[in-house]
């Protein structure tokens, strides 16, 4: 096709005018500037399919999981179970357990010390000796079986010394998997009641460098679900459970009901003083109830724990069988071994227990402590009838009812059993009796005798002045009456005048 001259410059004009390899250019460098050089474009509400975010309130409960604070790195040795695949060479794959000395053997290069490595380490080394032999180096070691781990277990446990943990969990809960803080405290039959959980210290191998110490929480467990406190154990981990740093501290009963706390324990206290049995008391506690929680063989005042609940000073003193009258249960004394190994003086006001319903003075006791139940300097009855009713006291007391009583002799009563019930529960008193001048005798807490007359006027209400409560060991005498005496006394005289002349009658009618 001709173009005439004029066509061509035409043609020209245009190609040179036309934009194409421009926009072209500028459309790529504007693709391949970074995302994060651009203003952020906010997204249309009416076109997104995202709900907005909402605030929850501050107070709302949430779980707090931070990051695990120790890093997860399994080494090898003696005991464990390994598989060693060697590409398409059998005779270099199989199981193997490796030996006491931390070596396994293999045929082409005799003995491979894995001892302390990882399995990234092992699959590493296996390949550098076995380079020279194959033509396709590839190697892979797995783990099988763990071994056991052996690991220490101090302070506040149940059973502290070195013990074995396995993987699978055998004698330490229920189900298998990683050997973890919990379960180790699980084996040592849990923490104590003085177990300070929030600052336990875990000291651990760390190549060599030598050890370093990692410190867990297990409160923030418990309170806020942060399992990664819950770490994974080691072989030759050394656990350290603190104790408490105030010696009159106690746990809360967010501790006492967590699977780490045993579900039965024993300890043995000591308690003397204004105490009905002084002495050593061997204390049980279990969380079903099934165990008494006082001296084994003793009466049912231990009582039983029923429910579950912690060993405290007024259980102890119920396995002493109650305290006595002229106990001073307002400056109760237990001594105990701080963290330093020296004793501390922690003391208990259990009037406040029972009239103001502090259950901070019920402390709750630990293996060893040795409690002092002082004696009052003066008695005070009324402030007794508090304390007869309280579980803390005696379920019983023996009062001893003699002369003219229908059914005399010892009784038992319940405590502060008010004068005129034990001559009903004597069977009341015989024609003969002076209900008018009843004596009560007392032994004081300085060793002398109180005596009181009383009247046995069965109407009477219980007050101090006319009809006392009783207490352990009173001893009530009923005399008879001065006209009961004499008609007595002179029916034995007449008796005594009549009883020969009757003798001889009988012997001559014979």
């Amino acid at each position: 096709m001709h173009i005439s001259q004029f066509g061509k410059v035409i043609l020209l004009a245009l190609i040179a005018c036309y934009p194409l390899p421009s926009w072209a250019q500028t459309t790529t460098i504007e693709r391949s500037v970074p995302s994060s050089t651009q203003a952020p474009s906010s997204p249309d509400p009416s076109n997104s399919n995202l709900k907005p975010l909402t605030k929850f309130n501050g107070s709302t409960p949430t779980l707090n999981v931070s990051d695990s604070q120790d890093t997860f790195r399994y080494t090898l040795g003696a005991g464990d179970s390994i598989k060693i695949d060697v590409f398409n060479v059998p005779e270099l794959s199989g199981t193997q357990v490796i030996a006491p000395d931390g070596t396994i053997n293999i045929s082409l290069i005799g003995a491979v010390k894995l001892e302390g490595l990882g399995l990234d380490e092992a699959n590493a080394l296996l390949r550098e000796k076995l380079n020279p032999f194959l033509v396709r180096n590839i190697v892979n070691v797995s783990l099988l079986a763990p071994r056991p781990l052996n690991i220490a277990i101090v302070g506040e446990v149940n059973r502290p010394g070195p013990r074995f943990l396995n993987y699978t969990a055998s004698g330490a809960g229920t189900g298998s998997g990683a050997a973890t803080l919990t379960r180790a405290l699980e084996s040592a039959s849990g923490i104590t009641s003085r177990a300070d959980i929030s600052n336990i210290q875990i000291s651990r191998r760390d190549g060599a460098s030598g050890r370093r110490t990692i410190k867990v929480d297990l409160q923030a467990l418990l309170e806020k679900g942060d399992i990664s406190q819950d770490i994974r154990i080691l072989d030759g981990d050394s656990i350290l459970v603190p104790p408490l740093s105030q010696a009159s501290a106690s746990q809360s009963r967010v501790v006492s009901n967590s699977t780490f706390s045993p579900d039965s324990f024993t300890i043995q206290v000591a308690i003397v003083g204004e105490v009905n049995r002084v002495g050593p008391q061997t204390l049980v506690y279990s969380r079903n109830g099934v165990l008494p929680t006082g001296l084994s063989g003793a009466t049912t005042s231990a009582g039983l724990s029923s429910g579950g609940g912690p060993v405290t000073l007024s259980r102890a003193l119920q396995s002493a069988n109650g305290v006595t009258e002229i106990a001073d249960i307002r400056n109760v004394q237990i001594s105990r071994l701080d963290e330093k190994g020296q004793r501390t003086i922690v003391k208990a006001n259990l009037l406040d227990l029972i009239t103001k319903a502090d259950l901070s003075q019920d402390i709750i006791l630990t293996d060893g402590d040795l409690i002092t139940v002082p004696r009052l300097d003066k008695t005070n009855p009324s402030e007794y009838l508090q304390v007869a009713k309280a579980t803390f006291s005696p379920t019983a007391i023996t009062v001893q009812v003699v002369g003219e009583a229908v059914r005399p002799g010892a009784l038992q009563l319940r405590p502060n059993s008010s004068f005129t019930e034990a001559i009903s529960y004597a069977g009341g008193l015989t024609n003969d009796a002076d209900w008018r001048a009843i004596e009560l005798y007392r032994v004081n807490p300085d060793g002398s005798i109180m005596r009181r007359n009383l009247v046995a006027d069965l109407n009477l209400p219980m007050s101090e002045e006319s009809n006392p409560g009783l207490r352990d060991r009173d001893v009530i005498v009923v005399r008879p009456s001065f006209g009961s005496s004499l008609l007595n006394s002179t029916t034995r005289f007449l008796g005594n005048i009549i009883n020969p002349y009757s003798l001889i009658n009988n012997v001559f009618r014979k």
